[in-house]
């Protein structure tokens, strides 16, 4: 699996390969959310993210987006993030999911993109029940659609080698 950089930041850097625009349902501004293809960290408080949801020309979405106080990070094996990750692949698919990440071994947050009558089910986001979600409006140019995991993505074989994402 190939990873980009995630972070909600308050103004669009000229450096990130996909932004746009986030807001609140409400119409709140909530920032820029921008992604980079890069492997140097770009900002402090970002985290991995599937490369495959990086999208300069993809539409505008909801997303739930979980984020944990920094510091505060989880084990992928914990039951909690276990039982998030079960509950999530057992329901219908969305147009994107990743968790969110800074090591091999921490669960940093999560990053869930619906569009259309989908959009609706984010208030029951798994990960949710582990860290608060903020629900987002992200305007076109920033998130595409990723195939939903056909297996175990998060459980390891080694810290440095996880399952393969398009296949069990």
């Amino acid at each position: 699996m190939s990873w980009a950089w995630l972070a909600l930041v308050e103004e669009a850097p000229a450096s990130a390969d996909a932004a746009a625009e986030a807001c609140t349902p409400e119409g709140e501004a909530a920032g820029v959310l921008a992604l980079w293809a890069r492997h140097a960290k770009p900002v402090r408080h970002a985290r991995r993210v599937d490369a495959r949801l990086l999208d300069p020309d993809g539409a505008p979405a909801r997303v739930s987006l979980v984020l944990p106080p920094l510091g505060a990070p989880l084990a992928f094996d914990d039951l909690a993030v276990q039982q998030a990750r079960r509950d999530l692949l057992a329901g219908p698919p969305f147009d994107a999911v990743s968790t969110l990440l800074t090591d091999d071994s921490h669960f940093e947050g999560s990053l869930l993109v619906a569009r259309d009558g989908d959009a609706a089910r984010l208030r029951d986001d798994p990960f949710a029940r582990i860290f608060p979600a903020r629900i987002l409006d992200v305007a076109a140019g920033a998130l595409g659609r990723a195939p939903w995991p056909a297996g175990p993505v998060i459980e390891r074989y080694g810290s440095a080698h996880p399952w393969p994402a398009d296949r069990f």
